[in-house]
């Protein structure tokens, strides 16, 4: 079997968490627009994705999230998705998504499977979570 390189430089993959690499910068970056949902035109700046994911971290520590815990997300693409994904890494957690077109036993069997002790979940997917 042949071996396909690239005509492009090797990517350099930096040794570090994503929330730390995404985030590194947006200290300096502050009042710039770091997410926005097409949809509904909500949007967060870099302070607040920062600040979100600090908050959502320090809320998943109370509730006893931690190192080596998993998370489950089902949910839609929603901008707090990608605050609760640096979140859980900024915990020190491992994430799973789950597709929120599952049914209850599909969803069951991801959790089980990926060991996730927590889960968030928007209301339209709550019953079949639960």
């Amino acid at each position: 079997m042949p071996i396909f390189t690239s005509p492009f430089d090797d990517v350099e993959i930096p040794l570090a968490r994503i929330d730390q690499y995404v985030l590194e910068h947006a200290s300096t970056r502050g009042d710039k627009l770091a997410i926005v949902d097409g949809p509904s035109g909500r949007s967060y700046t870099y302070d607040a994705l920062g600040l979100a994911v600090e908050s959502a971290a320090g809320g998943l520590a109370a509730r006893g999230f931690g190192r080596g815990d998993v998370l489950a997300v089902i949910a839609p693409n929603l901008p707090e998705y990608a605050i609760l994904f640096h979140a859980v890494s900024r915990a020190g957690g491992t994430i799973t998504t789950v597709n929120p077109t599952y049914g209850a036993e599909e969803i069951a069997f991801q959790l089980k499977d990926a060991g996730a002790r927590f889960a968030v979940t928007v209301g339209l997917f709550l019953d079949a979570v639960k």
